[in-house]
């Protein structure tokens, strides 16, 4: 698969390089957390303290800075809840940017024990940036003890974050069971799993919009973000009201009420030094029982409480051969949305930067290790051409309970154009592989490209859904492949059922046939069609039970490719895309988006619908749409990379609804919900650095 950054050989211009392109997270020395939806006071700040420096968890209002910052409004009330985490005796105090003691208290907590400071901001504290700091950090300081203010009435106003503002009332509880998650594809007012039910059909029963009907979405709210390029899919729990949890690229969980946009909570994730900047993606979150989960840059799968954002646990993903094996470990990194069921937590990691990746299974409640697979298997490749395999399950899998099998789609085999290095058929790479849920045991893989040499890799979230085979109905999954065809398995036993026609341009002008080998050095680059981004990318799409269809959205878009005779694998030293060959931007610039309906039972091409906000001339990295969502209406929502959310008619194509944001462009998929306490429908998308969310109007039943 692609990198997630924009690598240094696409020759874009200045001014065609998107808003959405992150340099990835920054660095952070500590957690930030803060929570909106506390009822006594207007904001409550959690972190711990050492005379090495901050450990624990603080916002931050500016970044770099040594020590967590605050900005405190004039007459809102705030509580600070500070954790000794050394032992040894701190002054806990608020001061100002001149260091001078604004409030504190005398702290000689034990190791472990919190002492927890509320006090009123005055005008004083309202004019300076104050930093919270152990007594070691601040010098010789007067303390007089016990908490204080600076006086003045409780104000009734509360702490209000950017956009919409914090939620008037607790979080509401519900508890996210099995059950929930197993009925999350039937439910209309629910979104529990990254693309909608453990089988990802990003498909939801939902009906009150349709053609005529859709005409009524209006933006309801927009949450703006500090993060650009976000791709979350929100997760909404079905609570009264429903609860939408989201991700930015700078590694930020949210919490917020999804009839209004107002937050309950806020964790931003520490990230190291030596990982700030690489893979500035994160896809979404994962829901179970009382827990939130996501996965960072830096390969660790973290777990808060849903209710509160506060840290549960955190566990490595890396085993300890990837650890001995590479030089760097941040030659991995994880992106995807994981996928909660049944008390475990399923993740997988991306690569392309010379390594290998695993799969894995973690017991949601304590964050241990249930399973792993090697997805490069050291004894299947020839040599040691698995050490820089990479074989990354860059999306997350789909789960089907009824087979007792998780289904994760297998990437591209690196180095990506030169093959000379990785001889044989790259076990498991460009591949669907099923596990075991319980055992991690692999019940069969299909290998849909084997030596692959174009980037072509099968990512994409797969999806599991019902299919009538020779007049029987059978379990099938499919993914869509960078190629530009859509493959169905029987997701029992691996048998494939169907390649569809190609729905997207195939040609590799240098050769007579499609899938021929690059050209030899870069001096010879040739032009392909698609490029290395592929027919469609990592945007998941959409099957529809009721029309049978499958809507990919997909692109045809050109790239000038050659590999390189010379690429050698580097263990050591800063790390790079391990592609082993040029992707320079096509001289060609006749490119287009589009929605293409498939059948995945005949693998016929039905209706495709272009994207009209695209222009031609854009590069094939800035020209791809988002993912589309189909639901009971008979409508399928699909953004664009012009920024536009389209409505199209789930069997005609015909587009009936669009709406301009904010946006540069968009990636993600739409999210769709009903609120059956408020009669509505919400449609919501992450829009380059905000969610945009629009309903409906209110209909009767």
């Amino acid at each position: 698969m692609t990198a997630d950054i924009d690598p240094e050989t696409e020759e874009i211009e200045p001014e065609e390089r998107p808003h959405y392109i992150d340099t990835g997270p920054e660095a952070r020395g500590e957690d930030e957390h803060v929570r909106f939806d506390v009822q006594d006071v207007d904001a409550e700040f959690s972190f711990g303290g050492a005379i090495a420096g901050w450990t624990g968890r603080a916002p931050s209002s500016i970044e770099g800075e040594t020590n967590p910052t605050m900005e405190l409004e004039a007459g809102n009330r705030y509580r600070v809840v500070w954790e000794n985490v050394d032992g040894a005796p701190h002054d806990f105090v608020i001061q100002n940017g001149d260091g001078d003691r604004i409030v504190g208290t005398e702290v000689f907590a034990q190791q472990g024990e919190t002492y927890t400071l509320t006090f009123e901001a005055t005008e004083e504290m309202a004019q300076y940036i104050c930093t919270v700091h152990p007594n070691s950090m601040v010098g010789d300081v007067a303390v007089s003890g016990g908490s204080g203010g600076g006086g003045g009435t409780q104000s009734t106003e509360r702490r209000q974050p950017e956009g919409p503002g914090a939620a008037d009332e607790p979080m509401p509880r519900m508890a996210v069971t099995t059950e929930l998650l197993r009925d999350d594809a039937d439910r209309r007012d629910s979104w529990l799993v990254y693309d909608k039910g453990l089988g990802q059909r990003g498909y939801t029963p939902a009906d009150q919009l349709d053609a005529d009907t859709v005409s009524s979405l209006e933006r309801q709210y927009t949450i703006p973000t500090d993060s650009a390029g976000i791709e979350t899919n929100p997760v909404i729990v079905p609570s009264d009201p429903p609860v939408m949890y989201y991700t930015t690229s700078n590694l930020a969980v949210v919490a917020a009420d999804a009839r209004t946009g107002e937050k309950y909570w806020q964790f931003k994730y520490a990230l190291p030094g030596d990982n700030a900047g690489q893979t500035g993606r994160n896809r979404g979150v994962a829901v179970w029982q009382d827990k939130v989960f996501f996965a960072t840059t830096d390969t660790y799968l973290v777990a808060l409480n849903r209710y509160t954002g506060e840290k549960e646990w955190e566990t490595l993903m890396l085993t300890d051969e990837q650890l001995e094996e590479m030089d760097q470990p941040r030659r991995m990194s994880i992106s995807q949305a994981p996928v909660a069921y049944d008390g475990q937590v399923h993740v997988g990691m991306s690569g392309d930067f010379g390594g290998w990746c695993v799969a894995s299974a973690v017991d949601a409640e304590s964050g241990a290790v249930d399973w792993r697979v090697n997805l490069a298997p050291k004894d299947e490749w020839v040599g040691d051409s698995w050490r820089f395999a990479s074989n990354a399950p860059w999306m997350s899998p789909a789960i089907d309970p009824e087979t007792s099998n998780v289904f994760y789609a297998v990437g591209n085999p690196c180095p990506m154009m030169n093959g000379i290095v990785r001889p044989g058929p790259n076990k498991h790479s460009n591949s669907i592989v099923a596990i075991d849920l319980d055992s991690g045991e692999l019940e069969w893989a299909s290998q849909q490209l084997p030596h692959e040499l174009w980037d072509y890799d099968s990512h994409d979230t797969p999806t599991v859904f019902d299919l009538e085979v020779d007049g029987e109905t059978r379990r099938a999954v499919s993914t869509d492949q960078k190629a530009g065809w859509t493959y169905v398995y029987d997701a029992e036993t691996g048998r494939l059922l169907e390649r569809t026609a190609a729905w997207s341009r195939q040609d590799h002008e240098w050769a007579d046939d499609f899938l021929a080998l690059p050209p030899r050095g870069e001096e010879n680059a040739g032009t392909c069609w698609p490029g290395t981004i592929g027919a469609t990318e990592w945007p998941p799409c959409a099957y529809d039970p009721d029309t049978g269809l499958r809507y990919v959205a997909a692109v045809d878009a050109a790239q000038r490719v050659s590999y390189d005779p010379d690429w050698e694998y580097d263990t050591e030293g800063d790390i790079s895309l391990a592609e082993g060959g040029s992707r320079l931007a096509s001289e060609d610039t006749s490119h287009t988006a589009f929605v293409q309906a498939v059948d995945p039972a005949t693998g016929d091409l039905a209706w495709r619908t272009e994207l009209p906000d695209v222009d031609p001339s854009w590069s094939h990295w800035r020209i791809w749409p988002g993912g589309t969502t189909a639901t009971g209406g008979g409508v399928v929502f699909v953004p664009s990379s012009g920024g536009h959310v389209y409505a199209l008619d789930a069997g005609t194509g015909e587009r009936i609804w669009s709406a301009d944001t904010d946006a540069d462009r968009i990636t993600p998929a739409p999210v769709v919900w009903d609120d059956p306490s408020e009669g509505t429908q919400y449609v919501a998308v992450a829009a380059d650095d905000e969610i945009t969310v629009w309903s409906s109007g209110g209909f009767e039943e």
